[in-house]
């Protein structure tokens, strides 16, 4: 049985064997019909997608085929004939449609609708919706026990991860989809699995085993006489040899395959290679074609909407721009190319991915453990059940003791919580009462004398209510997040995330108090830099410790965020050169007590934020420390675990 996979559709497509308008306007009639004259269409349009081997499977004898399942198997054609023909969009709705008409006891079809979802999604960089059918892909693959679809799912994770450049992980799931592939018969399949792993040899900078992995990828194509598919290993194979800098070979290899797709009508592959081809005439200084190339492969991403190569092209057009002198085209590029690629980076879907592959990996522990427990009950499950019981017994003579220490410790918990309570609300009821009251006096002034006021004053007792707003917000906010972790409602879900991107954000929403100080804010977070905590935390902490570098900061000043690597763990710091703390104010920097200090421009503050900064720290297994000098300035610094094992070691 054939069975198309994601990266199968992704590297190389048929071409059609009817014209897209006669297809287009079958499909329409088949819309338009009746219920009693919908099966003549149906029948017509399933003969022609299987002439197209648009198919995973056999197709049932037309006699055979009821006419939901035909519906179904229409609109999965088409779906699969709208993505040959780069209309994503039009995919995506069709495969949905597809999916929903699937009969309980037609699962192979249910995995089709899904790679069909798949792949679309992942050319419109849905990487989060590629996560999602991935996982739906697996659990189907678990449920018929069907190595096929579980290689299908690990060969999707293996290309998500390359992309976001998760690589240990992506050659993982290559490898272990490639030793699925080698127990069969399917060497088509074996082929696209190989053409991947080269792809993330390639990012771990290991060109010498890339090309072993392509080359016995196109040794097996070429021996089953697919050309559309060697096509496709060649210009792989093109990117290695750009790697290590083979500029001619490079260019050759480029033009076979371009060659192919031409003959073909591969749009996809089509646009990758000439992205390829044209990044190397630029290296051999051959603008003109390069620049001809390039601009033919922005337009085919335009028309089909495949925005992760569109960035990549824009950004080779801003280097052609700049070596041959015309500057504003470059900028204008570069600043398209950094947009787009930040809009495909964004942090929830490195949030879904994380979360999915924590799934993925705890299903496959539980897989493990359930398959370890049945060996165990069939070697001696007497014994077992003798064990047990005696366990048992021996816990229900200590249970009672255990249970009333438990709620002695409760009992102690639930009063120290109580008397942490009441000083927290002695001390926060202050700091609101006064922001509200000062509000309250200056609206009721400007609503009884605002016809007497001049401009200049109510411009200026606008500006003193929007700073207390500002301040109250920040209060509330510090409020809101301390009463969640007090409660218990406050979760920690760890994820692999990029630090430099958060860092960038906060660093941004910061940039109007730092003008209005003066303030200069530097980093050394340029590049990505991968941690394994809660996003959520990371991002209210570095957000409260870059609000206290402000508030105590001189204007004019200058504030630094750097990253260093100790041992497992990051350690990023927020230093400012400011007022700088007092023995007595560091001495209770993270204590429920009264002692908060004036900012430089007289900012009022709680000191709350701090101590929410503290416990959140804890909470995600991380750690926040300080130094700090009168007069000099201080130094927050926030340990960070790099790896799931570091993470889970500290709890």
């Amino acid at each position: 049985m054939k069975k198309t996979t994601l990266i199968a559709l992704l590297l190389a497509f048929p071409f059609f064997l009817l014209a897209q308008s006669e297809v287009d306007s079958l499909f329409r009639l088949f819309e338009s019909s009746s219920r009693t004259q919908r099966p003549e269409y149906t029948k017509q349009l399933i003969q022609i997608f299987e002439q197209e081997d648009l198919y995973d499977h056999p197709v049932p004898d037309s006699r055979n085929i009821d006419r939901k399942f035909g519906e179904m198997m229409t609109y999965l054609g088409m779906g699969l004939h709208e993505l040959n023909a780069s209309n994503f969009p039009h995919a995506i709705k069709l495969g949905h449609i597809a999916e929903n008409l699937v009969p309980e006891d037609s699962l192979y079809w249910l995995s089709s609708c899904y790679e069909l979802l798949n792949v679309a999604y992942f050319r419109q960089g849905d990487y989060a919706k590629v996560i999602e059918y991935a996982q739906k892909d697996y659990d189907l693959g678990e449920q018929l026990r069907d190595d096929k679809l579980r290689s299908t799912a690990l060969n999707a994770l293996a290309a998500v991860h390359c992309y976001t450049r998760q690589l240990d992980k992506a050659l993982d799931y290559s490898n272990r989809a490639i030793d699925i592939e080698r127990k069969g018969t399917d060497d088509k399949a074996l082929a696209v699995r190989l053409g991947v792993k080269s792809e993330i040899l390639l990012l771990m900078d290991r060109p010498m085993e890339a090309l072993e992995a392509i080359g016995e990828a196109i040794a097996i194509d070429s021996t089953a006489g697919r050309v559309g598919k060697v096509g496709v290993r060649l210009s792989q194979k093109s990117n290695i040899l750009a790697h290590t800098c083979q500029w001619n070979e490079c260019r050759k290899t480029c033009l076979q395959a371009l060659d192919i797709f031409e003959q073909t009508g591969n749009t996809m592959d089509k646009i990758i290679t000439l992205k390829q081809l044209g990044s190397c005439e630029i290296q051999l200084k051959q603008y003109a074609s390069a620049e001809q190339h390039l601009l033919e492969g922005e337009r085919l991403c335009r028309v089909t909407g495949f925005r992760p190569q569109l960035w990549q092209i824009q950004h080779h057009l801003s280097s052609l721009y700049k070596e041959t002198g015309r500057l504003e085209k470059a900028m204008d590029y570069l600043e398209s190319a950094f947009s787009l690629k930040d809009s495909l980076s964004e942090e929830r879907q490195q949030q879904l991915i994380g979360e999915y592959e924590t799934r993925f990996e705890l299903k496959e522990k539980d897989q493990e453990l359930e398959l370890q427990q049945s060996k165990t009950r069939n070697r001696g499950i007497f014994a077992i059940t003798a064990s047990i019981l005696a366990v048992l017994a021996a816990a229900f003579g200590i249970a009672e003791y255990k249970l009333a220490n438990i709620r002695k410790k409760r009992n102690a918990e639930l009063a120290e919580t109580n008397a942490i309570k009441d000083r927290f609300f002695s001390i926060i009821s202050h700091d609101l009462k006064n922001p509200v009251r000062a509000q309250t006096q200056l609206l009721g002034y400007l609503g009884s004398h605002y016809d007497e006021v001049d401009d200049a004053t109510k411009k200026k007792q606008i500006a003193a209510l929007k700073v207390s707003g500002d301040r109250l917000g920040e209060l509330l906010t510090s409020l809101l997040d301390w009463a969640s972790i007090a409660s218990g409602r406050a979760n920690c879900t760890p994820i692999r995330m990029d630090l430099a991107a958060v860092v960038r954000k906060n660093v941004q929403l910061s940039q109007p108090a730092a003008k209005e100080k003066n303030i200069q804010i530097t980093t050394n977070l340029d590049e990505p830099c991968l941690v394994f905590t809660d996003i959520n935390c990371v991002d209210t902490i570095l957000r409260n410790l870059i609000s206290n570098a402000l508030k105590f900061s001189n204007e004019g000043g200058s504030i630094e965020i750097m990253a260093e690597k100790h041992g497992g763990r990051i350690h990023v710091s927020v230093t400012d050169h400011g007022i700088g703390m007092t023995d007595e104010v560091k001495a209770n920097v993270f204590e429920l007590k009264k002692i908060s200090t004036l900012g430089t421009n007289e900012e009022t503050g709680t000191g709350l934020g701090l101590i929410v900064c503290n416990s959140m720290a804890q909470m995600a297994h991380s750690q926040l420390s300080f130094t700090s000098t009168q007069g000099e300035g201080s130094t927050f610094t926030l340990s960070l675990p790099i790896t799931e094992s570091t993470f889970y070691k500290t709890r």
